[in-house]
């Protein structure tokens, strides 16, 4: 990488320094003293040594010096070179490293320059002990201004008009010196030429936003002082390279990429890792290797089995090792005992054995019938099962063989006579007991109620107990006794049939008493708190109920003798509309709940019910409705029983309105909106007060219907709080409340100048306080279409067009601020009639002429004639408003007269139209005059008229020509000519031409003729590329309509040959016959010569790129050699003229980016000088910087102090070129296009 060069310019004017740019890096040393007022200005001795290092050499800083002598009267300018050397030694390519070093030395060249601005400003003011600018002129200097001359010359930053300063925008003072920052700076910077230095960590126009570290490296945005990285960097400047999701919290970023934590991976750490990687057998899914087929295990590395042995088997190197039970090539089948011993097949893991053998296995011999399951087969032969006999088992056995007593029969034995029992080992009983005992030893043992020797008889229970007789198996009980078995004894009359007799006592029934249950009872024997009387109970005082159980209504406690009274102090608390806080003090009674009920006065059959603990005594209610009456009542409750009622009545608040808000405000107004109220009301009531408590409030009321009011007669830029409640009666609701600030100060003084018919301009006088913007609306008076116009907050003047003539317009203008817009002020203004249109004179004799013109199009009054010879004789005639010819009559014969016709509307008149006619000599020969005029060779643009000469010879010729909408013209041609080309034309229009010859002061008869120019396809080209594609592709002067065909023309040169044509050119210096050391006005509105040198003016750049998107071309030429550049984006702004160019490409090198969003400059005015006032250091009119890498408005032919016409990149800044053009075309442009 090359070294890096930076230049830095100071301009140090002293009492008597000559302009000395050293060519290299150099060491000044100023040796001398003052001179001096009074003494006469001798040279300054100035010593100059060389001392600075160079990339691959170095000089000597002990050299000798060289001594300059300096004349008196210019300023002397000192160049600093500043080389930043790369780090890295050798000289390869790449990335030098030198990043930090290049922030470094910029951050001190801004600090320098910061310095170099604070001396300038108090070494220049009008108190200061340096000279200003101006060869030297200045407080404390050896020349005096002139009395004329203005303080401090103006600071440069003003002009100096009748020994006054007008200061240019930003500046004030009486010598202009004082510089107006936006906002002061808001305190985080200073002022330094109208232009605010921030302080560090703040950054804008006005310091007010926080700057960001490193301007967040153009890799971000700052917002509020923090940088907003694009994507893909991060950190506090955005200086670092930025992971993906931030890897997620799963990883580190080294150098903008992730390296993940363990069992992370992926761009962005995102996705869980698989262990080894699933050894490349398999894919990663969610943390989790799902592997190939053939392959298993966590990460994929072992051989898997068919079916994974069907969990029945492991799997050992490919191949499964059935669990027992199981077989096959992976586990699926079942296997059965030993194979079956091969005495049989195996079916789903069992054995069916061939015949013979048996067995789980198969491995026993078979028994006869297997033994019919009735015994187990033991080497082929049955073993029976108790009961069972035979070979196969098949016959039943008796038990014991039946003793010998009796004969087996299918199993059982059928015992002899004498004999029973399964096996017939018993003897038997008589009549086998009858079925009512069983035989023990041949003898019954009878059942219970029967007895004898056959158990025939019935018996009694408990052999009645010896206390009665049994008869046919019941008991006959002796007196006293009593029971089934006569167990019992017996009750006194059997308890009366109303009680159950108990061990000899009656346990009478409810509702019966006595020993034998014959009286009537009281219910619980009236609990022992009360008596009994025929069966009901008389209860004690303060008891009650059927049994005297219970308390007495209004009372409880043990002895029902405390009272159930109610809560006292019952009270309603924080009111709102839609719930209420009720307080109370308890009784002396401990109740378990309270029961709450809330009714409706409006709907009593609404009731809201609450039960809270009786611990409390407070409740809140929620969910009401706004507006309304409730009575409330609140009962204890203890026990199950409820005491004494409190109630009392209460009133919600009514809805109020919500979200109260402002949604405009003026100067003295400001409208508010809410959301309505949700219950009946009867009105609003809005109050304004002002916040600081200063001044009156207003009242306003609302109607119920509307939910927005306008509030007037406020004062602008004061706080008012804002309060809204809703009412309804007596009561009020909840306030809604705002504030508000009136909108910003509305403009002054509306002022209308250059009035014409279809055009104006209104002007005012900006607020003091500050504001975002304006908004111009104008009216028709008539038609009532408004049209606004927007205007920043910088501008106070505008120029309306497209107006009707002779009519009223109502004009307004308000300020705006952010969404809120001040009180308009209005004024109206009248438009000038516009002036009858195709003035001419027909039918002109010696003596008259008949005048014809097309009326105007706004409703006149009359029109005023005027018309002479040009010797002071002039006549003045008024004709209607409606006329549209007027007949001239006493003329002089063979005399030139002048006609003026104006429009008049009341007091105002219009611009004048104007023609010219001859009247004839009066002979009555018309052969004195020229004749056959023709119009030939007519293109769009052009015709060529001839014409016959007159007999006699004439002393010249006359000829005008005139189309339709447009003013006559007039061409005096020499009498030697018989021929005139017509340029300039409009095309497709009809235009008539007179011709008369002049002779001795007289002229002859008119003799006319028309003519139509053809049409193009751009009549009226807006720049060179539309007369490229018009077929015209010779270079040179052209007319083009910038605004179309009702603006005004402009002659520009266009360059129809360079680069596919269609170029405009605007820049072109080639000879040093022009001086392009001008001020301000002259660059703004263009000088030179088109077919020389010239500059088109800063005004029709800004209209030209306004128009469309344009491209830029600069051609360079030295001699023979010649180089270009181009840039895609062209554009010249209308404030300051800003450049704004970019997208290079070319063989002369880019010296033009480095101008990039610089205001234009020139001697006279610098809005925005940066170290030094570079258009008077480097003598041209340019959008520089600090100061240029371009200066092709510099000196013509000056090589030296870098003030020649300079292209850095192409010969430096020590060549001043010899040929230069600037040139613009639309970027949509393409040379085929005009094929």
């Amino acid at each position: 990488m090359l070294p890096f060069i930076a230049s830095l310019f100071l301009v140090l004017f002293l009492p008597g320094p000559a302009l000395l740019t050293p060519t290299t890096s150099q060491e000044l040393q100023v040796r001398g003293h003052r001179t001096p007022r009074d003494a006469k200005q001798d040279a300054i001795k100035v010593v100059i040594t060389e001392g600075c290092a160079t990339q691959g050499d170095s000089s000597d800083a002990g050299q000798g010096g060289k001594e300059i002598d300096l004349a008196p009267g210019s300023p002397l300018v000192l160049t600093h070179k500043i080389k930043l050397v790369p780090s890295g030694s050798g000289s390869g390519s790449g990335s030098c490293g030198c990043e930090a070093d290049f922030a470094a030395l910029r951050e001190r060249l801004e600090r320098l320059e910061r310095e170099v601005s604070t001396l300038r400003e108090k070494c220049g003011g009008a108190e200061g002990g340096c000279c200003t600018s101006k060869e030297s002129k200045g407080a404390g200097c050896s020349i005096k201004p002139d009395i004329a001359e203005c303080p401090n010359e103006c600071s440069d930053q003003g002009r100096c008009v009748d020994g006054k300063c007008a200061c240019f925008l930003g500046f004030s003072g009486p010598d202009c010196s004082k510089s107006n920052c936006p906002g002061n700076c808001n305190d985080n910077g200073r002022c330094v030429n109208g232009q605010c230095v921030c302080d560090p960590g703040f950054t804008g126009p006005d310091c007010s936003q926080r700057g960001c570290p490193d301007n967040c490296n153009n890799r971000g945005k700052c917002v509020n002082g923090r940088c907003v990285c694009n994507s893909g960097f991060t950190g506090p400047s955005c200086s670092d390279e930025s992971c993906p999701g931030n890897c997620n919290k799963r990883g580190r970023c080294v150098n903008g990429q992730c390296v993940c934590n363990p069992g992370f991976t992926g761009p962005d750490c995102s996705k869980k890792a698989c262990p080894n990687n699933c050894s490349d057998r398999g894919r990663c899914v969610n943390g989790k290797c799902v592997c190939n087929s053939g392959f298993t295990g966590a990460d994929c590395s072992e051989n898997s089995c068919p079916g994974n042995c069907n969990s029945r088997g492991r799997c050992v190197n490919g191949q499964c090792v059935c669990n027992s039970g199981f077989t096959g090539p992976d586990c699926s089948k079942r296997a059965c005992p030993d194979n079956c011993n091969n005495r049989g097949r195996c079916v789903d893991g069992k054995c069916v054995c061939d015949s013979g053998f048996t067995g789980a296995d198969c491995s026993e011999i078979a028994c006869p019938g297997n033994c019919n399951s009735r015994g187990r087969c033991v080497n082929g032969q049955c073993v029976c099962n108790s009961g069972f006999t035979g070979p196969d088992c098949s016959e039943r056995t008796c038990p014991n063989d039946c003793n010998n007593r009796g004969r087996c029969v299918d199993g059982k034995c059928v015992c002899n006579s004498g004999f029973t029992g399964d096996d017939c080992s018993e003897n038997s009983c008589p009549a086998n007991c009858n079925n009512r005992g069983r035989c023990v030893n041949g003898q019954c043992v009878c059942d219970d109620g029967f007895t004898g020797d056959d158990c025939s008889e019935n018996s009694c229970l408990g052999n009645c107990n010896n206390r009665g007789r049994c008869v046919n198996g019941q008991c006959v009980c002796d007196d006293g006794f009593t029971g089934d078995d006569c167990s019992e004894k017996a009750c006194p009359n059997n308890c009366s049939n109303r009680g159950k007799c108990v061990n000899g006592k009656c346990v009478c029934d409810v509702g019966f008493a006595g020993p034998d249950c014959s009286a009537k009872a009281c219910p619980n024997n009236c609990s022992n708190k009360g008596r009994c009387v025929k069966g009901r109970c008389v209860c004690r005082r303060g008891f009650t109920g059927p049994d005297c159980s219970q308390c007495a209504e209004g009372m409880t406690g043990p002895n029902c003798d405390i009272v159930m009274s109610g809560v006292s102090q019952l009270s309603t608390q924080d009111i709102t509309e839609t719930s209420v806080t009720l307080v109370w003090t308890p009784p002396s009674v401990k109740y378990d709940t309270y029961h709450i009920t809330f009714t409706s006065q409006k709907e009593s059959d609404q009731q809201i019910s609450a039960q809270v603990e009786g611990s409390l005594t407070t409740f809140t209610q929620t969910g009401l409705a706004a507006g309304q009456e409730y009575n409330v009542t609140i009962t204890g409750e203890i026990d199950s029983r409820r005491g004494g009622e409190s109630s009392t009545e209460f009133m919600t608040l009514i809805s109020g309105p919500t979200n109260l808000r402002v949604v405009k405000t003026t100067s003295t107004s400001a409208v508010v909106q809410w959301e309505k109220s949700q219950g009946e009301i009867d009105r609003y009531r809005l109050t304004i007060t002002p916040s600081n408590g200063a001044g009156s409030s207003q009242e306003m009321t609302v109607p119920v219907d509307q939910d927005s009011a306008h509030i007037r007669q406020l004062e602008a830029g004061r706080l008012y709080d804002i309060t809204l409640v809703a009412e309804k009666g007596p009561s009020r609701s909840k306030p809604a409340t705002t504030q508000a600030v009136p909108g910003p100060e509305p403009p002054t003084n509306i002022v209308f100048s250059k009035v014409t018919e279809n055009s104006l301009t209104v002007a005012w006088t900006k607020p003091k306080s500050p504001v975002s913007g304006f908004k111009v609306t104008y009216t028709h008076a008539e038609d009532g279409e408004p049209v606004s116009v927007s205007l920043d907050s910088e501008d106070s003047i505008l120029d309306l067009s497209k107006l009707s003539p002779g009519s009223s317009y109502e004009v307004s203008v308000i300020s705006i601020l952010g969404l809120d817009e001040s009180d308009p002020i209005k004024d109206s203004v009248m438009t000038l009639p516009d002036p009858p249109t195709d003035l001419r004179a027909v039918n002109v004799t010696d003596t008259k002429a008949l005048l014809l013109w097309r009326p105007a199009l706004a409703a006149i009054d009359k029109y005023a004639i005027v018309y002479g010879s040009g010797t002071g004789s002039e006549l003045r005639i008024t004709v209607s408003g409606n006329a549209a010819e007027q007949q001239l009559s006493d003329l002089e014969g063979s005399t030139t007269y002048t006609v003026t016709i104006t429009s008049q509307l009341g007091g105002l008149e219009s611009s004048p139209t104007t023609t010219s006619f001859t009247t004839t000599s009066g002979s009555g020969s018309d052969g004195d005059g020229p004749g056959d005029l023709q119009a030939k060779n007519v293109t769009p643009r052009t015709a060529l008229l001839s014409w016959k000469p007159p007999s006699k010879p004439a002393g010249r010729y006359r000829l005008t020509y005139q189309t339709e909408g447009h003013k006559m013209k007039e061409v005096i041609v020499d009498a030697s000519v018989t021929e005139y080309n017509l340029t300039r034309l409009h095309p497709g229009s009809k235009y008539r031409v007179q011709l008369q010859a002049e002779a001795g002061g007289r002229y002859t008869t008119a003799i006319s003729t028309e003519f139509t120019t053809g049409t193009l396809r751009f009549p009226f080209p807006t720049d060179c590329s539309q007369e490229l594609l018009n077929g015209i592709t010779t270079s040179g002067e052209v007319e083009i309509f910038p605004q179309g065909k009702q603006g005004t023309p402009l002659m520009v040169y266009c360059d129809m040959e360079t680069d596919g044509g269609g170029w405009t050119v605007f820049q072109r210096r080639k000879d040093g016959s022009v001086d392009f050391f001008r001020g301000w006005k002259d660059y703004a509105k263009g000088f030179g010569d088109l077919n020389g040198e010239f500059w088109l003016g800063l005004n029709n750049l800004h209209n030209l790129t306004a128009m469309t998107k344009m491209s830029l071309r600069v051609d360079l030429r030295d001699g023979a050699e010649s180089a270009y550049a181009k840039y895609s984006t062209f554009e010249v702004a209308k404030r300051n003229y800003k450049l704004t160019v970019g997208g290079f490409n070319g063989t002369a090198g880019d010296s033009l980016t480095y101008h990039n969003d610089r205001i234009f400059s020139t001697k006279d005015r610098d809005p925005a000088p940066f170290i030094t006032r570079c258009a008077m250091s480097y003598r041209g009119g340019w959008w520089y910087k600090n100061c240029h890498e371009a200066n092709l408005n510099g000196l013509y032919g000056i090589d030296v102090k870098h003030q020649g016409v300079i292209w850095t990149t192409w010969k430096g800044k020590d060549f001043s070129i010899p040929f230069t053009e600037m040139k613009m075309r639309p970027a949509s442009f393409s040379p085929r296009a005009s094929d």
